[in-house]
C-alpha cells in the first residue's frame, strides 16, 4: 500500500504537464488511486477491530497526502480569483475540503499516540501531527510533535522530512540558530525538487547568524541549481536578496559582478532592497545598503536615486543631522545632473517636512529649556530653509522670511533681521507681487524693538522704507518722529531737520514739532550759536513750526541761560571770582528769568560751599531753597544735605539745621527718602547743639509732613535719652511711655524701664513701679516673640528674677533631711528629687532667657545642688539597723549618689561649654575653669559717656 502511493506522488511532481488542465486531471487521478487504498485500508482496519497501528498510520497517511493534494488545488484556485473579490472571501469556509483530511488525518494519529505508546512506527505518527500542527500555524505545538518524530524516527525519509519540517517550524520564529543545523543535516539527505527552496531558507539562517560568506555560497548554489527543471526555481527571490547579503557583508564588487552577469542593474537592486527593508522597519540595514550603492556607483544620475532613498530614510527615524548632510549633498550634485520631475518633488517635500518640523521643534516648549538643542534645531531648519530658496527659487521669497522667522522665535534678532532685510529687498528687486514684502518690512519694525540697542544705520533704513510707502497715520507718525531721533544720535542734523521739515507739513498742528525744534535748538546751544537760535526762534514765530506758548515763554529763559553758561565756563577754568560776578549779575539783570535767578542762588551757595564760606553757602542755600519748587529742592536735595555737612563740621549747627528744616518744609508733602534723612539729620544736629527743643519741633514737623513713623520713633528715642542725661525725669518718663509700645523701639525701652523702676524706687512709689514692672514683662515678652534684641543689662536683670525661684526651690530642698523609717525615707527622697527636678526646669528656663550671667549662675546653682545632695546621699546612714542592712541599703542609696554626681559633672561641662561658645564674661566662670590658677572676671561697675558734640 505504502509503494502505491510513492508511485503516485512522483508521477504527479516529476511528470512534465503542459497544461493546467492535464494538472488537474493527474490530481484527479492520483486522489482515485488514494480514495481506492484509502477505502481498502479502512475495511482491513475494521475487521480488526482498529487495533492494527500500521492500517491506522496507513488511513492518516492517506488522509494526509489527500488534504495535500487538495489543498494545492485550493491555492491555485485563490490566487487565480482577482484580489478585489479574492478580500471578500472568508479562508476558512474557501479551505474547508483540504482542513477536514487534515482534521481527520491529525485525529487518527492522536489516536494512536495515545493507545500505541511503544509504537515502531510512532515517530511517522508524531510527524502527521506534527505537520498537521504547523499547516494550522500551531507553531509551538508543531515544534513540539516534530522534535518528538525526529527523536523516534527509525525511518530516514521521515527523519528528514521531520527535520525540514521542524527547521522551517524554527525559521518561521526566528530562532535561525535550532533552524540551521536541521536544514543542514535534512538537506545533506535530500536532492528532491524542494532542496532549492530549504536550502535559500539555510541561506537567510546563515545571513540572520552573521555567516554571510555560507549565506552568500549558499544562494549561489540556489541559484545555479534553479536552472534545473529538476528543482523550483528560485531565481527571481535570490536574485531580489542576494544583493542584501553582498551590500552588508561589504562584498559589494562580487555582488555587481553577480548581477552584471544576469543582466541585472546593481544599484537599481540594492534601490529596491533598501526600500524593502525600510519597509520592514529594519533602518539600519536599509541605511548600509544604500551606503554600499552610493560607494560603488559612479553615475551622478543614479546618485541622485540613492540620496532621494537616504532621505525618505533618514526622516522616516529622524536622523535629521545625516538628513541635512544628504540634502546638502544633493544640492550639489543636482546642479550637474539634474533631477527628474518626481525626485525634485521628493526632494523639495523632504526638504519642506524636515525644515517645518524643526522649527516647530525650535520654537516649541520641548527645548526651551535646553539651549544648546534648541540653537542646533534653529539652525538646522534655517539651513533647510536656505536650501529650499535655492531648489524651489519660484519661492525664495517665502523660505528667506521662514529664515527669519526662526531666527527671531529663539531670539537671534540680529540673524532674523538681516533675513527679513534679504527677502524685503528680493521682492523689492523682482517687481512682482509678494505678501512677504509687506511682511518683511513690518517684521523689521518688530525686530528693531526687540534689540536691547538697535544701530542708526538699520533703525534709519527700516523707517525710510516704511515711510515711501505709508505716508500717513498715526504708525508713519511715531516712525517719522523716530527717523529724526536715529538722525540726530548719527549728529546728521541737516537730515534731521528735513525730517522735521516734512512732518511739520504733514502734520501742521501736532505737537511732537515741539520736542523735535527742541533737540535742534539745544545743538545750536551747545555750539553758542546764537544766531541760529534768533533763527529758529524767527521760524516759530512766523508760524513755520507749531509749538505751544509756555516754549515760547521758555526761548527767552533760554537767551538767559547762555549767560549762565558764560559762567559756567569761567568756573570750569577755575576762575571763581570772575564766576561769583557772573553769577551776581545776573540776579541784578532785570530780563534774567525767575529760573535763572534761582540757578545762580544755587550756584552761588555752591560756589562758597567750595570755597568754605560757612555764611554765604547759608544765606544762598536758604534763599534758593525758599524760592525754588519742590521738584528742584528734591532735585538738589543731596547737594544741600552736602551743605549742611559742611556747616554742621564748621560748628555752625543752626545753619545747618535751618537748611534741613526748610528743606523739609519743601519736601513735606512729597514721598521721598531725601525728605526723611534731611529730618533725620536736623534732629541729631540740634541735639548735638544742646537745642532739644528744637528737635521736639522738628518732631511735631515730620508727623505734619507724614514722615515715616520709624524715623520719628528713632528721633524721640535719642530725645528720651537727652532729658535721662540731662535728669529731666517728667519728660523722660513722658518719651518712655510714648515709645514703650513703638514697633522699632520697644525692645530699646527695656533699659529705661528699669531706670524708671529704679528712680521711683528711691521714693518708694509702688503702683508706679507694678505698672512699669507689667510694661518691662510685657515689652520682654514681645521682643522674645518677635525675636528682637534685648540688651545685656535687660537679659541679666530678667535672668535674676528666675534665679532668685531656683534660689527659693534650693532652699526648700535644703530643708529636707533624710530620715528613718523606711517608709518617711521614700517619701522623703521623691520629695526631695522632684525638687531637683524643677530647679533643672527653673534651670532652662533661666537660660532661655539669654543672658550670660544668667546662664553662668543657673549652671552654678544645678552643680552645686546635685553635688549636695549627692554628698547627703553619701553621709547618711540609718540607725537602729544591722550592719549587713546598712552595707546592702549603702550599696542601693549610693548608686543614686553617683547618678546625681554625674549629672552634677555634665552640668558643669556643659557650663563650660556655654562659657566657650557664647564668649561670656561672668565672676563665676572661674567656678567651672580647671588649673590650679582659675581668673576671675570683674565688669567695669561705670564708663566715661560722652555727648553728642564729642564733650564729657
Amino acid at each position: 500500500m505504502k509503494s502505491v502511493l510513492t508511485i503516485c506522488i512522483f508521477l504527479l511532481v516529476f511528470i512534465p504537464l503542459s497544461q493546467a488542465s492535464d494538472i488537474e486531471q493527474r490530481r484527479a487521478k492520483i486522489i482515485e488511486v488514494i480514495d481506492e487504498e484509502l477505502q481498502e485500508v479502512e475495511r482491513l482496519s475494521k475487521n480488526t477491530g482498529r487495533r492494527n497501528p500500521d492500517l491506522l498510520l496507513r488511513t492518516a497517511e492517506l488522509n494526509l497526502e489527500k488534504a495535500r493534494l487538495y489543498r494545492e488545488k485550493e491555492n491555485n484556485d485563490f490566487l487565480n480569483i482577482p484580489p478585489a473579490k479574492r478580500r471578500k472571501i472568508n479562508p476558512k469556509k474557501f479551505y474547508a475540503k483540504s482542513a477536514r483530511y487534515f482534521s481527520k488525518a491529525n485525529s487518527i494519529a492522536l489516536e494512536i499516540a495515545r493507545k500505541y505508546k511503544s509504537y515502531s512506527r510512532i515517530g511517522e505518527v508524531y510527524y502527521i501531527l506534527g505537520f498537521n500542527a504547523k499547516e494550522a500555524n500551531k507553531q509551538k505545538t508543531a515544534s513540539k510533535y516534530l522534535s518528538l518524530a525526529s527523536k523516534k524516527s527509525k525511518d530516514k525519509k521521515t527523519k528528514t522530512r521531520t527535520q525540514i519540517s521542524l527547521a522551517e517550524v524554527f525559521y518561521n520564529q526566528k530562532k535561525y540558530s535550532r533552524a540551521a543545523p536541521l536544514y543542514e543535516k535534512a538537506l545533506r539527505n535530500v536532492k528532491d525538487k524542494w532542496w532549492t527552496k530549504d536550502s535559500f531558507n539555510l541561506a537567510w539562517c546563515y545571513f540572520r547568524l552573521n555567516k554571510t560568506r555560507l549565506a552568500i555560497n549558499t544562494m549561489l548554489e540556489v541559484y545555479k541549481r534553479s536552472k534545473s527543471k529538476k528543482y523550483i526555481d528560485m531565481r527571481s527571490q535570490v536574485e531580489r536578496d542576494i544583493g542584501l547579503f553582498y551590500a552588508t557583508s561589504s562584498r559589494v564588487p562580487e555582488g555587481v559582478s553577480f548581477y552584471k552577469k544576469i543582466g541585472v542593474n546593481f544599484t537599481n537592486q540594492l534601490i529596491t532592497i533598501a526600500i524593502s527593508l525600510k519597509e520592514q522597519g529594519k533602518f539600519t540595514m536599509a541605511e548600509k545598503v544604500l551606503d554600499q550603492a552610493e560607494k560603488f556607483e559612479k553615475s551622478q544620475k543614479k546618485l541622485n536615486a540613492i540620496y532621494i532613498e537616504k532621505l525618505l530614510l533618514f526622516e522616516k527615524y529622524g536622523k535629521y543631522d545625516a538628513h541635512l548632510f544628504m540634502s546638502k549633498k544633493l544640492q550639489r550634485t543636482s546642479k550637474t545632473a539634474k533631477l527628474t520631475k518626481e525626485q525634485k518633488s521628493q526632494y523639495i517635500f523632504q526638504l519642506a517636512k524636515v525644515s517645518a518640523i524643526l522649527q516647530r521643534q525650535a520654537v516649541g516648549k520641548t527645548y526651551k529649556n535646553i539651549k544648546k538643542m534648541r540653537r542646533k534645531k534653529a539652525d538646522q531648519a534655517i539651513e533647510y530653509f536656505g536650501i529650499l530658496a535655492l531648489v524651489d527659487s519660484s519661492k525664495r521669497d517665502e523660505y528667506t522670511y521662514l529664515q527669519a522667522e526662526t531666527a527671531y522665535a529663539v531670539g537671534w534678532y540680529t540673524k532674523a533681521f538681516e533675513y527679513y532685510k534679504e527677502t524685503y529687498q528680493y521682492t523689492s528687486r523682482s517687481n512682482r507681487t509678494s505678501a512677504f514684502k509687506k511682511k518683511a518690512l513690518e517684521a523689521m519694525l518688530v525686530t528693531l524693538s526687540a534689540f536691547k540697542k538697535s544701530s542708526a544705520a538699520n533703525n534709519i533704513y527700516v523707517f525710510k522704507e516704511y515711510l515711501k510707502t505709508n505716508k500717513n497715520g498715526k504708525k508713519a507718525k511715531d516712525i517719522s518722529i523716530r527717523l529724526f531721533n536715529n538722525y540726530m544720535d548719527k549728529k546728521d542734523y541737516a537730515k534731521a531737520q528735513g525730517v522735521l521739515d516734512r512732518f511739520s507739513k504733514q502734520y501742521p498742528k501736532d505737537k511732537s514739532q515741539e520736542a523735535m525744534l527742541a533737540q535742534l535748538m539745544e545743538v545750536s546751544r551747545k555750539k553758542r550759536d546764537n544766531e541760529r537760535i534768533r533763527a529758529w526762534i524767527s521760524d516759530i514765530e512766523a508760524g513755520k513750526y507749531f509749538v505751544s506758548n509756555k516754549y515760547r515763554n521758555k526761548l527767552q529763559a533760554l537767551l538767559t541761560s547762555l549767560q549762565i553758561d558764560d559762567v559756567q565756563n569761567q568756573l570750569a577754568k577755575g576762575d571763581k571770582k570772575t564766576a561769583l560776578v557772573g553769577y551776581l549779575k545776573i540776579l541784578d539783570d532785570p530780563y534774567s528769568t525767575k529760573k535763572s535767578k534761582i540757578n545762580a542762588k544755587y550756584n552761588l551757595a555752591a560756589l562758597y560751599f567750595e570755597l568754605g564760606d560757612a555764611a554765604n553757602t547759608h544765606k544762598w542755600a536758604i534763599s534758593a531753597i525758599q524760592e525754588m519748587n519742590a521738584s528742584d529742592v528734591y532735585k538738589f536735595s543731596s547737594s544741600f544735605v552736602t551743605m549742611t555737612n559742611f556747616l554742621f563740621s564748621a560748628l555752625e549747627f543752626s545753619f545747618s539745621t535751618e537748611i534741613s528744616e526748610e528743606v523739609i518744609k519743601k519736601l513735606c508733602q512729597r514721598k521721598t527718602k531725601r525728605k526723611n534723612l534731611a529730618f533725620k539729620n536736623a534732629s541729631f544736629i540740634a541735639l548735638a547743639d544742646g537745642k532739644i527743643q528744637q528737635a521736639e519741633e522738628l518732631v511735631r514737623l515730620a508727623k505734619t509732613c507724614k514722615i515715616p513713623i520709624g524715623y520719628i520713633d528713632e528721633v524721640e528715642y535719642e530725645i528720651m535719652r537727652e532729658y535721662f542725661v540731662q535728669k529731666n525725669w517728667n519728660r523722660y518718663e513722658f518719651y518712655v511711655m510714648q515709645l514703650k509700645d513703638a514697633k522699632r523701639s520697644y525692645h530699646r525701652i527695656i533699659d529705661d524701664l528699669l531706670n524708671l523702676i529704679s528712680i521711683h524706687s528711691r521714693f518708694n512709689n509702688v503702683e508706679k513701679i507694678k505698672r512699669f514692672n507689667q510694661y518691662l514683662w510685657n515689652s520682654y515678652f514681645r521682643a522674645k516673640k518677635n525675636k528682637r534684641s534685648i540688651s545685656m543689662r535687660g537679659l541679666d536683670y530678667f535672668a535674676s528674677l528666675k534665679i532668685k525661684s531656683m534660689q527659693e526651690t534650693i532652699n526648700k530642698m535644703k530643708l529636707i533631711k533624710f530620715q528613718f523609717p523606711e517608709q518617711k525615707f521614700a517619701g522623703l527622697q521623691k520629695k526631695k528629687l522632684n525638687l531637683l527636678t524643677k530647679l533643672t526646669s527653673q534651670a532652662n528656663d533661666v537660660q532661655a532667657v539669654g543672658s550670660g550671667v544668667g546662664i553662668v549662675n543657673s549652671f552654678k546653682l544645678l552643680f552645686e545642688s546635685y553635688r549636695e545632695v549627692a554628698q547627703e546621699i553619701y553621709d547618711f546612714v540609718p540607725q537602729g539597723k544591722s550592719a549587713d542592712y546598712i552595707k546592702k541599703f549603702k550599696i542601693d542609696f549610693n548608686q543614686v549618689g553617683k547618678q546625681l554626681e554625674s549629672a552634677a559633672d555634665q552640668y558643669r561641662a556643659e557650663a563650660r561649654k556655654a562659657i566657650r561658645n557664647n564668649a561670656i564674661l561672668n565672676k563665676n566662670n572661674f567656678y567651672f575653669q580647671t588649673g590650679k590658677y582659675p581668673i576671675e572676671f570683674h565688669g567695669e561697675d561705670s564708663a566715661v559717656l560722652m555727648d553728642r558734640g564729642g564733650r564729657k
